[in-house]
């Protein structure tokens, strides 16, 4: 037998196999031949070139982070021409020598961030034309070389944060003609030359926070702020974040006409003034200006700036908000938030025409120490809890009638020195011919007992039955009979507190329905419950003529 040819076979066969089986170092996890993980397996320098060598060259995703490498040669990565993703974070990289990256046409991703590089040198980006992720966050860099980037021309995200670079240069970033986000926060900049972001035209996402940025712009000098005129990627911008920089002051007209830029992050600086129509012809949608030191806000600094829909001025030194300073903005806001100000005093006005209006906050300002009056009125408070205006120490008059008001939670009043006087409104929540039933908001207190008051709206066409004007403490409605058929009556309900100063008016505006030989009678038992629907007497107009009748029978000028 001749086993010349089966033995023939069988080498090639091994040999064929051997080709495409999945090559994988030893001290790396592959789930195939294309995806090579490393990570965190004290690999060093001298390891690397073995590391690589072990690799396949169809390899797609090397992951070399969490080692020891403290150095990347040139040439290290050439044979492997069709990897995409390249991880080399969280070593001790401290260098990168020119073309240390030569040989990789198809890389789209690369991190470098957690090493501490201090070398970047100049090539060494060279040859990565597909390159659209770039991290080197979280390192040493004082400086970048001129051209670093010239090459790179697809790339799209630059993390260059948490470094140690004092300056930009002039074209720092040429080349980079699709970049869209570049961070430059956590560095120590203080200065920026007028054109280092030329020939960059669609970053849409800036960010230079936290740096030593020194902006004291007396005589509008906009060139020196690296977001304004003379740069390619202004028209592009979407977000500028200048947060927790040393600027003092945010000169007129320094945000030229682009209708892209919808947020702006100037939190965390020194600024004292903003001049007039600083954010003209903006289509913004948030100003963040918290922590700094704006001591007033007058009617110019947010005019024509119709689209803010979130203004935070929290933690600034706020002492007076001039007559008109939202005027511009009152048809779209929806949150102001205005809190740790100095505010003692709003004028009349201010947040009125705010239809979208959703948030306003004014804690810890020094108007609730002086408030006496808060009107709530004509709102759409269904609880309305004591908590929600601890603040006013001084409050002497709260008005919430107009509301649909349910429940007032944690109003209690033991002592004889409180003094607070309350408008609010009952609800009717049924009525006959001779009857309705009663219920009103404040329910759970500290009453000795109810005080009940009918009156007629209309004396003419109205008569007032006989009824028992003092309740039980703890009743929640009450049905008020002998009414006459059609008429309009209104209805108080008020608690009586050891406090002859405290008052809680409940009042509620009924009308009686029309009599019917069909008529159902509810019984006069006060504790007495009720599932008939709400008639037509809660109509707009009966709520308007609850609100003056309030007024009316209190009288405005009731203090304390």
């Amino acid at each position: 037998m001749n086993l010349a040819v089966p033995l023939m076979l069988l080498i090639t066969s091994a040999a064929v196999a051997s080709m495409h089986r999945p090559l994988c170092p030893s001290a790396c996890q592959c789930s195939s031949q294309y995806y090579v993980y490393c990570q965190d397996m004290e690999i060093t320098d001298l390891q690397l070139a073995e590391i690589i060598s072990g690799v396949s060259s169809s390899a797609v995703l090397l992951d070399l982070s969490s080692n020891h490498i403290t150095r990347i040669q040139e040439n290290t990565f050439t044979s492997l021409p069709n990897l995409e993703y390249l991880y080399l974070s969280a070593n001790s990289i401290t260098e990168l020598s020119n073309n240390a990256f030569l040989g990789l046409p198809k890389l789209r991703e690369l991190t470098l961030n957690d090493n501490g590089l201090d070398v970047v040198n100049s090539r060494c980006f060279s040859e990565l034309s597909q390159l659209k992720d770039l991290n080197m966050e979280n390192n040493l860099i004082k400086s970048l070389p001129e051209g670093l980037f010239r090459n790179l021309a697809s790339l799209q995200n630059l993390q260059l944060q948490k470094n140690h670079m004092t300056a930009l240069q002039p074209n720092q970033f040429s080349g980079l003609t699709n970049l869209r986000l570049l961070n430059l926060s956590h560095n120590s900049l203080t200065s920026i030359a007028g054109s280092v972001f030329s020939g960059l035209r669609s970053v849409i996402h800036l960010s230079l926070m936290n740096n030593n940025l020194n902006l004291i712009l007396d005589k509008n000098n906009i060139s020196d702020l690296v977001f304004m005129h003379g740069n390619d990627f202004y028209l592009s911008l979407n977000f500028v974040s200048i947060a927790d920089n040393n600027i003092e002051y945010v000169p007129s007209h320094v945000f030229p006409h682009n209708a892209n830029i919808k947020h702006i992050d100037l939190s965390g600086n020194r600024i004292r003034r903003i001049g007039g129509h600083a954010f003209n012809s903006l289509h913004l949608e948030s100003v963040n200006l918290q922590k700094n030191n704006i001591s007033e806000v007058n009617k110019d600094i947010f005019k024509d700036a119709r689209r803010i829909l979130h203004l935070n001025l929290r933690h600034n030194k706020i002492q007076n908000i001039f007559t008109g300073a939202f005027d511009s903005i009152r048809d779209n806001i929806i949150n102001v938030d205005l809190q740790f100000n100095q505010l003692s005093y709003l004028h009349p006005g201010m947040f009125r025409g705010m239809r979208r209006l959703r948030t306003l906050n004014l804690a810890a300002n020094g108007i609730f120490l002086i408030l006496i009056l808060l009107n709530l009125s004509m709102n759409l408070f269904i609880v309305l809890s004591s908590e929600t205006i601890s603040g006013p120490a001084a409050l002497r008059r709260l008005l919430i009638v107009c509301n649909p008001l349910q429940k007032l939670v944690g109003f209690s009043y033991e002592d004889v020195n409180d003094r607070i006087f309350i408008e609010s409104n009952s609800t009717m929540i049924s009525s006959t011919p001779t009857s309705v039933l009663i219920t009103w908001p404040y329910k759970e207190g500290t009453q000795l007992y109810w005080t009940l008051s009918v009156n007629c709206v209309n004396q003419v066409a109205c008569e007032v039955p006989h009824y028992e004007s003092t309740l039980r403490p703890y009743i929640s409605q009450v049905i008020v009979a002998g009414l006459r058929p059609g008429a309009e009556y209104f209805i108080c309900v008020t608690p009586v507190f050891l406090s002859s100063e405290v008052n809680i008016s409940q009042c509620a505006h009924v009308r009686t329905q029309l009599d019917s030989l069909n008529d159902v009678r509810h019984s006069t038992d006060p504790d007495a419950q009720t599932n008939d629907p709400v008639n037509n007497s809660s109509s707009i107009f009966d709520i308007i003529a609850l609100y003056f009748l309030v007024v009316i029978a209190h009288g405005i000028m009731h203090s304390y």
